[in-house]
C-alpha cells in the first residue's frame, strides 16, 4: 500500500509539472535509473549494492543560461558486502528514500554545448529500513538510521536534443543517516556516524 501512494504522489507530481510547463516558461519532465551506493562509516566499503531511482523534475530559469532544478524521486539506498562465492555468505543494508534534491542549474556555451552541470543541497525521507543476510530479512538494530537524510548532490547532464537528456550525479550526506556503532576515534568525519553515497546515473524525460 505504502509503494503505490508514493507512485501515485510521483504521478501526480509529473502531472503537475505538465500544467506547469503549459502555463510559464518552465521546463520539466520524469527521469529514472540505475544507483550505485555505499554507506561510509559502516564497515562494509565499496560501491557494491544496487538499486533504481525515479521521480519528476522542474527547471525554473534565473536566466538564460542558469536555473534552480527541484525533483521528487525514490531511490534506493545502503550498502552490501561482496558475494562470497565459496560460502554464500550475504549481508547488505536496504534503505528506500524520498528525496526531494534543490539544485542550481547552469548550461555551459549556451549555443555550442548541451551539457549542464547541477549542484545543490538535498532532503530524504527514509521510508524503510532492513538488513538481508544471507537471504533473510531482519530489521535494524540498535542503532536505527535516521527519519532524514541531509546531504549534497552534484552532476553533470548532456542533453540530446529538446526532449531527453542524461544524467550522471553523485551524492552524500552531511549529516550521519545513522550514528556510529563504537566510536574509536571522536575526531574522525566518518567515525561519527554512517553516511549514505551515491552514484546515479539517469536518463529524463522533458514534457
Amino acid at each position: 500500500m505504502r509503494k503505490f501512494n508514493i507512485i501515485f504522489c510521483l504521478f501526480i507530481f509529473s502531472l503537475s509539472i505538465g500544467n506547469l510547463n503549459a502555463q510559464q516558461d518552465f521546463k520539466g519532465g520524469i527521469l529514472a535509473g540505475p544507483v550505485t551506493t555505499q554507506i561510509s562509516g559502516d564497515g562494509l566499503g565499496g560501491w557494491d549494492k544496487f538499486g533504481f531511482t525515479a521521480g519528476g523534475w522542474v527547471n525554473m530559469p534565473i536566466s538564460e543560461k542558469s536555473g534552480v532544478m527541484l525533483s521528487i524521486k525514490y531511490i534506493n539506498k545502503g550498502s552490501r558486502t561482496k558475494i562470497d562465492t565459496i560460502n554464500f555468505q550475504t549481508f547488505s543494508f536496504n534503505l528506500n528514500y524520498i528525496d526531494v534534491p534543490i539544485l542550481y542549474s547552469y548550461k555551459f556555451n549556451l549555443k555550442k554545448s548541451n551539457l549542464m552541470f547541477t549542484v545543490g543541497p538535498y532532503v530524504g525521507v527514509l521510508l524503510n529500513q532492513k538488513i538481508i543476510s544471507n537471504f533473510n530479512e531482519f530489521p535494524v538494530g540498535n542503532p536505527e538510521f535516521e527519519r532524514f537524510d541531509i546531504g549534497a548532490q552534484a552532476g553533470i547532464q548532456w542533453w540530446l536534443g529538446q526532449k531527453f537528456f542524461v544524467d550522471l550525479s553523485g551524492s552524500s550526506s552531511v549529516i550521519p543517516t545513522r550514528p556510529a556503532p563504537l566510536v574509536v576515534n571522536k575526531t574522525s568525519f566518518y567515525e561519527k556516524g554512517n553516511y549514505n553515497q551515491t552514484l546515479q546515473l539517469m536518463l529524463g524525460l522533458a514534457f
